[in-house]
C-alpha cells in the first residue's frame, strides 16, 4: 500500500469524507474487585443477584471469585459505550451486601496465595474448563498476579470507512484481505507507540506489600506497575515471538504456541493427586493465555476457537489491553480517555505501516518499560525506530502534532471540538507531567499522607458516592 499519513488525511479533507472518521464501532471491558470497607477482597461467592456467570453477558468474573467484570455491547458511538458501562456499573453496586468496588488496577489487600479463591462455575464441560484453565494460570504465574485488573477497549471500522479505503487504496487485493491489512498496519504502529499511553493513563505507580515486598521509594517515576515486567506477564513472552505482519503468520505462531509442549509446565504435571490443574502443558493452554497488548478478534460460532473464526473469516475488531483503571473515575476510565483513544488508533493507522523486525519488536518492548517504570520523568530517554536517541517529551510533543491535524478532521462538521479539546487537554501532561494520573495519585497519597491501600479504597469509597458506609 503506498501509505502516507499527510496523503490519507487530506484524501479524507479534500473528498469531504471527514465524517467517516467517526464511523466505527465500540465495545469496552472493566475488571475490578468486590472489596470490604478494610480494602481486603471479598471471600464471598459472586452475588447470585447477577445471574450466571456463563448466562449472564454483561457481569462474569475474571480470574478471581472476587473479581468482577463488565462487558458492553459494541455501539456506534463512544457515548453510548461508556453510558452502557455506567449502567452495568450501577446494576453490580446496587446488589453489593457489605461490600465495594475497587478502584485501583494493582490488587487491594490480598491473603495468602493458596487463600485466594479463583472463580467458580457451574458443573458444565464449559464450567469446568474455565475452572481447569483458571487453576493453570495460578499454577504458572501464581494467583496474584492474575488479580490485576485493567480496561479493555474494543474497536472495528466502519464498513464506509473501509470501502473508501479500499477504493483509493485496495488496488487488485480481495477486500477482505485489504481489511485485515489495515488492522495489522494499526497493531504494528500501536506497539510502536503504546508506550504514550502509558504515561499519559497509567495509574497503578505502586502497590500493596500483599502483592509483593515493597521498598519505598523503589518507583518514584514509575507510572504502570501493572504494564511493567513486574505486573501482568507472560514468563515466556520475550521467548517466543508472534509477528504482527500479516495474518497468516500471526494465526501461525499463535498455534505453533498452542501446540508446542513446555518442559518447565510439564514439570509442573497436568494432574496433581487426580485433580486436573492444568489444561494442557503446552505453552499456551489456550489462546486467552497470550498476554498481548493488542488482539485480533472474530465472532465466535458456537465450538469455535479464536484462530478458527479469524482464519474463516478475518479480523472483525481489536481489543487494546493496555490501560489501567483510573481511579478518579467512577467506572474507571473517564470519557475524554475514550474521545483520545479514537484519535490515537487513527493515528496508528495513518502512520507508515512498514513490517516489524524482530529487533523493532524488542525495541517496542523496551521503550514500554522504560515508560511503564519511569515515564514521571519526561526527559527520560528513549529510542525511537530509527534507533536515534530521543526524550519522552520531544518525541511526544511529535506524535501530538499529528493527533491534532486528526482531531480537527474528525471535528469539522462538529458544533462542538470535542477532538480538539480533548488533544489539547492532553498535551497540557506533556508540558506538564505533574497532570498525569500516576503524579496525582502520588500527589494525593502524599497530600493525605496514605499508603497505597488507603489512597485506594478512599477512592472507592468516593466512587461509589459514600452512599454505603459499609
Amino acid at each position: 500500500m503506498n501509505w502516507n499519513f499527510y496523503n490519507i488525511l487530506r484524501l479524507f479533507d479534500y473528498d469531504d469524507k471527514t465524517n467517516l472518521l467517526l464511523d466505527g464501532k465500540w465495545g469496552l471491558e472493566r475488571e475490578t474487585h468486590r472489596i470490604l470497607t478494610t480494602g481486603d477482597i471479598a471471600l464471598t461467592n459472586h452475588p447470585s443477584a447477577l445471574g450466571d456467570k456463563l448466562k449472564n453477558p454483561h457481569i462474569t468474573t475474571d480470574f478471581g471469585e472476587s473479581q468482577l467484570e463488565f462487558i458492553t455491547s459494541p455501539h456506534y458511538l463512544i457515548e453510548e459505550a461508556y453510558g452502557e458501562l455506567s449502567e452495568i456499573h450501577k446494576k453490580a453496586e446496587d446488589v453489593l451486601e457489605n461490600e465495594i468496588l475497587w478502584s485501583m488496577s494493582m490488587p487491594p489487600r490480598l491473603p495468602r496465595e493458596e487463600e485466594i479463591p479463583i472463580s467458580k462455575f457451574s458443573n458444565s464441560i464449559e464450567g469446568k474448563t474455565k475452572e481447569v484453565y483458571r487453576k493453570g494460570l495460578a499454577l504458572r504465574y501464581g494467583k496474584k498476579m492474575q488479580m490485576i485488573s485493567g480496561i479493555h477497549y474494543n474497536f472495528s471500522f466502519g464498513k464506509e470507512f473501509i470501502q473508501y479505503l479500499f477504493e483509493n487504496f485496495g488496488g487488485n487485493t480481495d477486500k477482505r484481505v485489504f481489511a485485515d491489512k489495515i488492522y495489522f498496519a494499526m497493531a504494528r504502529n500501536f506497539l510502536k507507540y503504546r508506550w504514550i499511553l502509558i504515561y499519559l493513563f497509567g495509574a497503578s505507580p505502586n502497590f500493596d506489600e500483599s502483592y509483593a515486598p515493597l521498598s519505598e521509594g523503589d518507583f518514584n517515576y514509575a507510572t504502570s506497575i501493572r504494564v511493567s515486567s513486574l505486573g501482568y506477564a507472560n514468563s515466556t513472552k520475550n521467548k517466543y515471538k508472534v509477528t504482527y505482519n500479516n495474518l497468516e503468520g500471526y494465526i501461525k505462531d499463535v498455534k505453533r504456541l498452542l501446540a508446542t509442549k513446555s518442559n518447565f509446565f510439564s514439570e509442573l504435571g497436568i494432574y496433581n493427586l487426580g485433580e486436573q490443574v492444568q489444561l494442557n502443558d503446552n505453552i499456551l493452554q489456550s489462546e486467552g493465555e497470550l498476554y498481548s497488548y493488542v488482539r485480533f478478534k472474530q465472532v465466535l460460532q458456537k465450538g469455535e476457537t479464536h484462530m478458527e473464526a479469524l482464519s474463516k473469516k478475518g479480523v472483525d475488531y481489536i481489543e487494546i489491553r493496555i490501560l489501567d483503571i483510573n481511579p478518579f473515575e467512577k467506572v474507571g476510565i473517564s470519557i475524554g480517555q475514550l474521545y483520545f483513544m479514537q484519535v490515537f488508533m487513527l493515528y496508528c493507522l495513518f502512520e507508515s505501516p512498514e513490517e516489524i523486525t524482530d529487533e523493532i519488536l524488542d525495541l517496542t518492548d523496551k521503550n514500554h518499560e522504560m515508560a511503564a517504570l519511569y515515564g514521571k520523568d519526561c526527559n527520560l530517554l528513549m529510542k525511537d525506530y530509527n534507533n536515534q536517541e530521543i526524550t519522552l517529551q520531544d518525541w511526544s510533543k511529535n506524535i501530538f502534532r499529528k493527533l491534532r491535524y486528526i482531531a480537527e478532521a474528525m471535528d469539522k462538521k462538529a458544533k462542538y471540538k470535542k477532538y480538539v479539546d480533548t488533544i489539547n487537554k492532553e498535551y497540557e501532561k506533556i508540558i506538564n507531567p505533574s497532570k498525569i494520573l500516576s503524579y496525582k495519585i502520588s500527589d494525593e497519597m502524599n497530600k493525605y499522607g496514605e499508603n497505597f491501600l488507603e489512597f485506594g479504597l478512599r477512592r472507592a469509597k468516593l466512587n461509589t458516592g459514600i452512599k454505603k458506609n459499609k
